[in-house]
């Protein structure tokens, strides 16, 4: 291995290295989902995302009525 930081020496590994870390008998999952995921899927964020495009949309269709309709 080259001088390399050692959080960085997994990108000069060769292609049977990466596949025999990614085997899950070498490295055994030991995350839950929600833990893996490092979030949660609550506080109405879908919600405040879907009425903010959907906003946007009417105000990009209002825009376009005023000027060029």
């Amino acid at each position: 291995m080259g001088r390399t930081a050692p959080e960085y020496r997994e990108a000069e590994w060769t292609q049977g290295e990466r596949e025999a870390a990614a085997q899950s008998e070498t490295r055994p999952v030991v995350e839950d989902r929600t833990a893996a995921r490092a979030g949660v899927t609550g506080h109405n964020a879908r919600y405040v995302l879907m009425v903010s495009l959907a906003a946007v949309v009417v105000a990009f269709a209002l825009i376009y009525a005023v000027f060029w309709a």
